[in-house]
């Protein structure tokens, strides 16, 4: 059974000071002192399994822990000396627990990064009490990420940071791959401050939990560096258009992949903080960081001992990626960096306030436009990680919102009588199966309009448009078929329960619950209304949803059909 961490603690007010941070993170550890002192045995590979081995998932287990370990470090000293002995052991290389050396592509390398914060920012545990020999067998365990070979995307900041720490310390490094490392990261940077991750024009959850969180780092360690002077202005002109990625509530935007990492994102609004202490701004990022915190407090994700299952706003596996273990999801405690700050610093100091209902849309690198209204809303055509479990629906819907969430699994079960949300889907003919966008052909704005072309398969071809109007979002597909197709356009999930095969009957195109509505208006083009309940447990917020739909049949030719979508609060 899975709980909320505000029942975790018996503040009523958690998170609205830093002395009922540091209770809960207390109660957290606590939970922890018991597994990583051999009290109680975790097996990482019970509950659920990624691609790497069972000892890789016991390194990632206790590196993840430092997260939250170190910024508490005053707080509970006893796990931060356990986990000390445990990286002290698996780096011994005639240990039974040695953790063996980093190889090309390889999760321990995620993994060092949580150790380089931890020399550097708690030396004192982590460096200091070591003896010679095992100050030398953890710089070598460190040093063996120096050559491999790295996923080209946010991992090159892993190794950054490994050897700037090892450097930090008086370690030999080398400097050219450091420095190539740097340069590897300025190469993916796109305008507004924000990154691609890699080459393929994705611009999703890693920008502030990896790009911007490990630059942030970068600049406390290096002040004096130009180099943290660029990384600092950029973080600052990324933060311009990520406020609206989190709505008034503290939710924020469910797009893209490692969702299962949750609030870790939010570490970036407490590292904003550390790095500038007097920035005018400090009361905006203590209100997002704290607002969020608190929805998350208020989410079924952890089981009875602090343990964070994978899942979104609810344990769930079938989201998950192939890189996601037992332990994995512990990646959100970054954002317990606000630990980090003494109660008299300015973040803790400022005052919580509330957001704005409602933005001005904004354009993010004519890939993304995005607005908050209530909720937080965006249209893309940007690319996705194509390589991924579920990608066209984490990456390839039309819009997606952090108040109705997305599904997965939208299309695979659309003749069992589910569907998921924001695709326009076609049914093969022959084989009968029904695909959506799974990548775009070509994709670019045209003034306020994004414009995707796209085919689910050979045969058909459609270019979409996309236009924001001030109610409602206008969305044109202008379709090319050389055969006569059955078709199925969605809108937003509702949190609101149709029972199964519910749409074979015709009703209004508009769901509303108790919280929320969406709808669809068919304005030109042919098509019946109807509503489909989704799978069970494949919105990332919410077990049970439904969707407003429009199916019917295109004819061979050239077919327009355009819709208006609406969504929001009631």
């Amino acid at each position: 059974m899975s709980v909320c961490w505000k029942n975790l603690t018996e503040n009523d007010n958690l998170f609205a000071t830093r002395q009922s941070v540091e209770e809960l993170a207390k109660n957290v550890l606590h939970q922890h002192v018991m597994i990583i002192s051999d009290q109680v045995k975790l097996d990482v590979q019970v509950n659920s399994a990624a691609h790497y081995t069972r000892q890789t998932a016991d390194i990632e287990y206790v590196c993840r822990l430092l997260w939250l370990a170190v910024p508490a470090k005053n707080i509970h000293p006893e796990i931060n000396h356990l986990l000390s002995q445990r990286i002290i052991d698996g780096t011994t290389p005639d240990s039974t627990e040695f953790w063996q050396y980093a190889k090309d592509y390889d999760q321990r390398v995620v993994e060092m990064s949580a150790i380089a914060m931890a020399l550097v920012e708690a030396p004192e545990i982590y460096w200091q009490p070591l003896t010679e020999e095992q100050k030398a067998n953890l710089s070598e365990w460190l040093l063996s990420s120096t050559y491999i070979a790295l996923p080209p995307n946010n991992w090159y900041w892993f190794r950054v940071l490994i050897l700037e720490s090892l450097a930090s310390l008086g370690i030999a490094i080398d400097t050219v791959n450091l420095d190539a490392g740097l340069q590897s990261i300025d190469d993916m940077q796109l305008e507004q401050g924000w990154y691609e991750d890699g080459a393929t024009g994705v611009m999703d959850y890693y920008n502030p939990m990896a790009f911007q969180l490990y630059a942030l780092m970068y600049c406390r360690w290096n002040p004096q560096s130009p180099k943290a002077e660029v990384l600092l202005s950029n973080a600052l002109e990324f933060a311009k258009t990520y406020i609206d990625w989190f709505d008034v509530e503290g939710r924020q935007l469910a797009y893209g992949r490692s969702l299962n990492y949750r609030f870790a994102a939010l570490a970036f609004w407490a590292e904003l903080a550390r790095v500038n202490p007097e920035h005018a701004d400090i009361g905006l990022w203590r209100t997002l960081w704290t607002r969020g915190m608190h929805w998350w407090a208020d989410q079924p994700i952890s089981d009875s001992n602090g343990m964070l299952l994978p899942g979104f706003a609810y344990p769930n596996l079938l989201m998950s990626e192939f890189y996601t273990s037992s332990v994995s999801p512990l990646l959100a405690f970054k954002a317990f960096n606000a630990l980090a700050m003494e109660e008299t610093h300015p973040f803790w100091q400022a005052d919580v306030t509330s957001l704005s209902h409602s933005t001005q849309p904004q354009w993010v690198n004519d890939r993304h436009l995005q607005w908050r209204n209530g909720g937080s809303y965006l249209l893309t055509n940007a690319s996705g990680s194509n390589e991924l479990r579920e990608c066209g629906d984490k990456y390839y819907k039309f819009a997606y919102s952090s108040a109705h969430g997305f599904c997965i699994d939208s299309v695979r079960w659309i003749n069992q009588g589910w569907a998921g949300d924001n695709i326009l889907a076609f049914q093969h003919p022959d084989t009968m199966q029904w695909y959506s966008r799974p990548r775009n052909i070509k994709a670019y704005r045209d003034g306020d309009t994004l414009v995707s072309v796209w085919s689910p398969f050979n045969g058909c071809q459609i270019t979409t448009y996309q236009t924001l109007q001030t109610e409602h979002e206008i969305r044109v597909h202008r379709i090319t078929s050389d055969r006569e197709l059955s078709f199925l356009m969605t809108g937003y999930c509702v949190d609101e329960w149709r029972g199964w095969f519910s749409h074979a009957a015709a009703a209004p195109s508009r769901i509303e619950s108790s919280k929320l509505f969406s709808e669809l208006r068919l304005v030109k083009g042919q098509g019946q209304a109807c509503c489909y309940p989704c799978a069970p447990n494949t919105n990332v917020i919410y077990p049970h949803s439904s969707v407003p739909a429009i199916s019917g049949v295109i004819q061979v030719g050239d077919t327009n059909i355009e819709v208006h979508v609406l969504a929001g609060s009631v």
